[in-house]
């Protein structure tokens, strides 16, 4: 096991952190036992080193020994109890963050399903227990130093503390094709994420796992639009809110959705909503005016 510097057992009451952000802890041997309480606004993984624990998650009740992991989805509300001398180590990451660690490639859909519910008490090797100590350990050094590329280095640890709960899942050797409900919910994701980079329809396939025509077939189903519609409605909505809502120029809007410049975004603009950003920014302005001109508004 690492070394794990002591933690008064004080610590472990401390006020949660926004939810928006990442909390990573080891703790050590208290001498007497502590309490987590978690509201389900963060993804959770709890990792008993040595020592006991109890776990309760919505009405489940399971005892704890280590090594062993807990993983508990966003969404999921619970608390788990800590027996002195227990020790191990906590991480807490909102949805965004986990989003933009997720693994790439065939194993996506996987990677998401397996995630999606919880691990209670799952027992660990002891060299895999003391590989995810040393992630965990990684993540909370990053968070305190905030040296240049910090989240960078978070994500790729968040990244392979994925693919280890995916393998504590037992993928089987030959996985079945994500069915086209987990297509769907899986694109829509990556399109979130992906939207300024411009991804083909073939990156987001190759990425899911599946073919092109898969692909489509799925999203076609369930939406009645192709792919490359909900990715360019996407972009659309994108940049309508920027023209109404911002002062940026034109070619900073571009600039912030991925274009190569200014007069592409324009072209792509006016193709699917008939006029220019200009013209749509000018139209948004005139409809504010008429309102507080017309008679109606007179006293």
């Amino acid at each position: 096991m690492p070394v794990i510097p002591p933690v008064k057992n004080a610590a472990l009451h401390v006020p949660a952190p926004p939810p928006a952000s990442i909390e990573a802890r080891l703790f050590h041997g208290a001498l007497s036992h502590s309490e987590w309480t978690f509201r389900g606004t963060r993804n959770r993984i709890f990792l008993i080193g040595s020592g006991a624990a109890h776990i309760r998650l919505g009405r489940r009740e399971v005892p704890l020994a280590g090594p062993a992991i807990v993983w508990a989805p966003a969404g999921e509300k619970g608390s788990i109890l800590f027996d002195a001398g227990a020790e191990g180590a906590s991480l807490a990451v909102p949805d965004v963050t986990l989003g933009s660690a997720m693994p790439t490639g065939a194993v996506f859909a996987q990677v998401r399903e397996a995630i999606a519910r919880p691990i209670l008490g799952t027992r660990l090797p002891f060299p895999e227990a003391r590989r995810m100590l040393s992630t965990i350990a990684t993540i909370e050094q990053e968070l305190k130093a905030g040296e240049p590329g910090a989240q960078e280095v978070i994500r790729h640890h968040l990244a392979l503390l994925l693919l280890a709960i995916w393998r504590l899942a037992e993928p089987a050797a030959d996985q079945p094709q994500p069915s086209p409900r987990a297509i769907v919910r899986g694109f829509v994701h990556l399109a979130e994420l992906h939207i300024r980079d411009h991804w083909t329809i073939p990156d987001y396939a190759n990425a899911l796992g599946v073919t092109t025509d898969r692909l489509t077939s799925a999203i076609r189903r369930a939406t009645g639009r192709t792919p490359m519609e909900i990715v360019h409605g996407r972009l659309m909505a994108e940049a309508a809110i920027l023209l109404d809502g911002s002062a940026l120029q034109i070619a900073e809007i571009a600039e912030a959705l991925g274009f190569k410049d200014a007069a592409y975004f324009s072209r792509f603009f006016k193709r699917i909503a008939g006029v220019s950003p200009r013209a749509h920014r000018q139209g948004v302005a005139l409809k504010k005016i008429r309102p507080e001109t017309s008679y109606a508004a007179w006293p």
